[in-house]
This record gives C-alpha cells, structure tokens and sequence, in this order.
C-alpha cells in the first residue's frame, strides 16, 4: 500500500511537471526573439560597465587609502575619500541592474538561464556572497571615514576595510568570468573543473583585471576633470588637478599591458573555437574588432595629447620630453591610423555601400597592424615614463598649473578620455557576445538560439 501511494505521488509530480511545461509552451512571449536579444544586451552592458568599475575603483581605492595611510598627506586621504563614495554609488548602481540583469534573463531567457545556473551554481553563489562582502566593506569603509585619521587599531582597521572590499570584488570577478569564458570556449561540457578552466578562462580574467584599472583610472580622472571646471576656489583646482593626472597616469599605465594579454587570448580562441576567432577577425563581425582598434588608438593619442601639454606646462623649453614627446605623438597618430584600418572591406556596413573593393591591404594584420600595435604600446610607454618623470618631479605643474585656458582643456581631454573609455568597453562586450550569438549559439556548441524559440512562439510539435 505505502508503495503503490509514492508511486501516485510519483505520478502526480511527474503529471504537474508536464501541465507546467506544456503551459509554458502554450503561453509565449508572442514577440521577435530581437526584442529579448536587445534586452538582455542592455541589460548585461549596462550592468557590466558598472561591475568593472567596482573593481577597478575597488583596487585603487585600496592603494590611495595605503599611500593615504603611510604618507598622512591630505591630498591622498581626499582622494581615498572621493574614490570611496563613489564605490558606494557603484555598488548601490549594480545591485538594481544586477537584480534587472536577473529579471531580465528569467522573462526573455528562461530555458538558458535554467541551464547556465545550474552548471554554474557554485560561481553563481560564491559571486553573489561575495558581491555582498564588497558592498559591506565598501560602506564601512566610507560611513566609518571617521577613523582613517584616529589613532590606534581604528586606522589600520580602516584600511583594512578597503582591501577587504577590494578582494571581494576581484573574487566576485573571477566567478563571472569562470561563466562568461565558458560560454565561449566549454571544453569538454561533461566536466565540471575543465568548464571552470576552460581555455580562456584565465586570459579573460586577466585581461579584465587591467580593463578594470583603465577604465576605473580613467573615469575617477573625468570625475576630477569636472571637479576642476567645477571649483571657483583654487586650492581645490590644485587638488583636481593633481589627482586627475594621478588617476589618469594608472589609467593609461594599464591600458599598455591590454594588448598584450589580449593577443593570447584571441590565440586560444583561435585554436578552441576557430568558428568564433573567424566571425571576429576575418568574418562578418570582424569590423567590430576594427571598432574596437580604433577607440584603443584614440586614447593612445588623447591620453599623449595629455601628457605632451602636462609636460609642456612644467618643463624647461630644453628639456628631452618636450623634445621626443611631439614626434612621438606624430607616431602614435600614423600608428592609430594603421591599426584601425578594416581588412575585409565588405564585412564594414557602410563602407561596403561605398566601395566595390573587398580587400584593404593596409589593414593587413600581419605584418602592418601588429607593427602598428607594437608602436602605440612602445611609443605609449615612453610618453607614460616621461609623464611619470615630470609629475613627479615638478611641483608647479599641478600646485600652479599652465595658463588658464590650457588647464581647462586638458580637463576637458581627460573626460573625452573617459568617454572613449566607456565606448571600449561596451564594444569589447559586444565583440565576445556576437561571436557566439552571430553564429546562433548561447552556450558555444552547447546551447544554440533554436533552444529557445518555444519562448517566443508557438511550436507546432504535431509537423
């Protein structure tokens, strides 16, 4: 008897789940799949964007509150300070687009979001409790800023909070990208630690901790930017201004070292996914990378138009930056130029209505863009070390400044920067995701578009 009633509640159960799928396929969302696909990409950018830079800001902040801590000198606790709150307003930003992110894959991805949450679960959860201790050590590091300038166990207990919430959100990173490595490259999707380290797994982690620091150092040295034309008092002006050139300095540091984690990982998804590598670099999405090379190049050279007028500002007129710092920019132009360049003429939108050609043999990749590449790295560097050199040991430049209409231009330069930035990093996004959505797949070779077509329309199973 016990046994014949499990077995009806066996049945019932079974019964329940197949009214519940059979009314899932009986109610869609009636409307275009481009709709959902339009929705969560706004989502996952929007979210994205703000997620980076948590963690950059997260890291530097750490730093300043370090230096702020040793140094005791004002300028670097202010610093700490203004990069704290603006961590709180980060964080507080992608809790609600987290939870919209979340929302917006149960309504228009459900068959998706059930599978990837259940490989990835224990990402999934450690990512979340980990978002959550950022944001706690984020707040108190901001609401106790009392105790940064006390005396004790309360100082150092301060400091800590701001690399506490630093390693969470580097943690919480590297839980995400274990996920958005593995729907590109899942190789083999049987095994759980090979789809955990997948064959881009550490590239794409590496590649974004100093995405992170770029845009975060760029976006702290905008918000400084504004402060300045924002400031009537002077003090404040010299404040900005040196911190602007403080944050842009890590900023454009980092951006050196992208390309060259990003060639290794194009080269593993070249031999893990050669289908993806084509789309991007030689296939119908490969003006996307173009996009990409170009925004790179035009902080290369606003970021040098920067320092060249920095330097010119605080420098004897003999001096060696000012000397090598015009042609090398000269350089970097020509360089930006060359790199940007599209190979496949056709696969551009609009160039493609322009022109009957199909090959740009300038855009060659090998050997003309990584010639290019290398230049904007090697010219790059040498203005970075010639800037360090004069911010460092000039004084005047950011206690003075230049004439008034220099030193507001290059404020203005610096959230130009900024904007360039942001338009970065949305298109590297971009670039990833197309390369499986272009070729129909959620999960690379393992989910595909077709999967979820029942959650827009109406599927005639009786054909």
């Amino acid at each position: 008897m016990e046994r014949l009633k499990a077995r009806r509640r066996a049945s019932l159960t079974l019964s329940n789940y197949l009214n519940f799928r059979i009314q899932m396929e009986l109610e869609p969302l009636n409307m275009p799949m481009l709709y959902g696909r339009v929705a969560i990409a706004s989502a996952a950018l929007s979210h994205s964007l703000f997620a980076t830079l948590v963690v950059g800001s997260a890291v530097i902040g750490a730093v300043v509150a370090t230096l702020a801590h040793v140094t005791d000198q004002p300028w670097y606790r202010r610093l700490a300070h203004m990069i704290a709150f603006a961590l709180v307003l980060s964080t507080a930003t992608i809790s609600f687009l987290g939870v919209s992110f979340i929302f917006a894959l149960n309504i228009f991805w459900p068959q998706f979001w059930h599978k990837i949450f259940r490989i990835m679960f224990w990402p999934f959860v450690l990512e979340g409790v980990l978002f959550l201790g950022e944001a706690v050590f984020a707040y108190l590091w901001y609401y106790l800023w009392a105790w940064s300038s006390a005396a004790g166990w309360r100082s150092r207990v301060h400091l800590a909070f701001s690399w506490l919430a630093a390693a969470c959100a580097v943690l919480a990173m590297f839980f995400i990208d274990i996920t958005a490595s593995y729907m590109l490259t899942p190789h083999p999707p049987d095994s759980a630690w090979a789809n955990i380290l997948n064959p881009t797994m550490i590239d794409l982690d590496l590649h974004r901790w100093f995405g992170n620091l770029t845009w975060a150092g760029f976006v702290l040295a905008a918000l400084c930017g504004i402060g300045f034309l924002r400031s009537r008092e002077e003090e404040a002006r010299r404040f900005y201004r040196w911190a602007g050139g403080w944050c842009f300095a890590v900023g454009f540091g980092s951006l050196l070292i992208m390309p060259v984690i990003g060639y290794q990982y194009l080269l593993h998804v070249r031999y893990s996914e050669p289908q993806a590598f084509h789309t991007l670099m030689l296939g119908a999405r490969s003006w996307l990378f173009d996009l990409v090379a170009l925004l790179y190049g035009l902080i290369a050279v606003l970021g040098s138009l920067y320092m060249l007028r920095t330097i010119r500002s605080c420098s004897e007129r003999e001096s060696i930056a000012r000397l090598i710092l015009p042609t090398s920019l000269a350089v970097l132009v020509v360089a930006w130029l060359v790199f940007a360049m599209p190979y496949h003429l056709q696969h551009v939108p609009v160039l493609s209505r322009l022109t009957d050609a199909t090959i740009n043999p300038l855009g060659k990749m090998q050997p003309n863009k990584y010639l290019a590449i290398a230049a904007l790295v090697f010219f790059g560097l040498l203005n970075w070390i010639l800037f360090l050199r004069s911010f460092a040991g000039c004084t005047s430049w950011w206690r003075n400044g230049g004439a008034g209409g220099r030193d507001r231009s290059n404020q203005k330069i610096l959230i130009a920067i900024a904007g360039c930035a942001m338009l970065t990093m949305l298109s590297m996004g971009w670039v990833r995701e197309t390369a499986r959505a272009y070729n129909g797949y959620l999960v690379y070779g393992v989910t595909t578009l077709a999967d979820e077509q029942s959650t827009y329309e109406r599927l005639n199973h009786d054909e």
